[in-house]
């Protein structure tokens, strides 16, 4: 398999397996075998965290359990737009981009006005803004750093927010 790809597949294997409605214990054991099977890397389990010890860094995954909320992983940058009110689902440090995962109770249409209102007025330059069906993406830039936002309607109402981090380059 293409080395690239690996981490691509080790995450969209998190998000599968994540979703699954299945017994924790089980669920994590999954996790775990399937991301050691993808990437051929090393997976430690600690509660709710997973820590793959890759050639290219450790990538570090916190998922909340259910109807629960994690931490934003340290170093998440203060001058990024957070809703007010939202939970943390998932914290990834994938070996220094950071990705979350939030909900919130606001329409996305709201949500979506907030980021970028937010972001501008903080100096972000606005790279790109898209709104199509039930999914929007913004994506900025500042002092050679990167945030992408995709946000989706969520099931019975408000928004799904994955805001990823990083250098651009």
């Amino acid at each position: 398999m293409d080395i690239a790809r690996r981490p691509l597949l080790a995450l969209a294997l998190i998000a599968t397996v994540a979703a699954l409605p299945a017994c924790k214990k089980a669920q994590d054991a999954a996790v775990a075998a399937a991301l050691e099977q993808a990437t051929g890397a090393k997976v430690d389990k600690d509660g709710n965290a997973l820590t793959i010890k890759t050639d290219k860094g450790d990538v570090k995954v916190v998922t909340a359990e259910e109807g629960g909320s994690v931490p934003l992983p340290a170093g998440f940058p203060g001058d990024v737009y957070l809703p007010g009110e939202h939970k943390v689902g998932s914290a990834m440090d994938l070996a220094g981009a950071l990705m979350v995962n939030l909900s919130t109770p606001a329409a996305m249409a709201a949500v979506y006005a907030d980021a970028d209102k937010a972001m501008q007025a903080g100096g972000w330059k606005r790279e790109m803004a898209m709104q199509a069906g039930d999914g929007s993406t913004l994506v900025y830039s500042k002092d050679k750093r990167q945030v992408f936002y995709q946000l989706l309607n969520a099931d019975g109402g408000g928004t799904q927010l994955t805001i990823r981090t990083g250098n651009d380059g």
